[in-house]
């Protein structure tokens, strides 16, 4: 499936590649735990096979501390293979780099600073 684009309350998620959803947190948005569940829910629904995650954010955009968790612990869906999150400024640097430190995602999670450099970490992790 290619080119697909859903929308959910506080952000949305697109395929373009057949390898590679894209979540992108809106603006000023806050992700709690039960939003977790319904975007991992409409990845197994609308897009089948492994894939990577590619995590964008809005100005202010967030997750819950629940959320983190959840997010972290790796058995919410075994078809996320490995998270890219792209960062654009200093507070989803810090945001992010805590998140990986504190949580300890179960799955390969790397932090990069344009959409380029982590769709290629993650076609090579899906490849490999």
């Amino acid at each position: 499936m290619a080119d697909a684009k859903i929308e959910l309350s506080n952000c949305w998620l697109d395929i373009d590649d057949d390898e590679i959803v894209e979540l992108h947190i809106m603006s000023n948005c806050v992700v709690e735990a039960d939003e977790v569940d319904e975007i991992f829910e409409n990845i197994h629904q609308n897009f089948a096979g492994a894939k990577g995650l590619l995590v964008t954010a809005g100005k202010q955009a967030s997750l819950s501390q629940e959320a983190r968790e959840k997010v972290s612990a790796g058995n919410v869906t075994k078809q996320i293979i490995a998270d890219a999150i792209v960062v654009k400024d200093y507070q989803h640097h810090m945001t992010a780099n805590f998140f990986v430190r504190y949580n300890k995602p179960q799955r390969p999670t790397e932090i990069f600073k344009t959409d380029e450099e982590a769709r290629k970490w993650l076609k090579n992790k899906i490849q490999s």
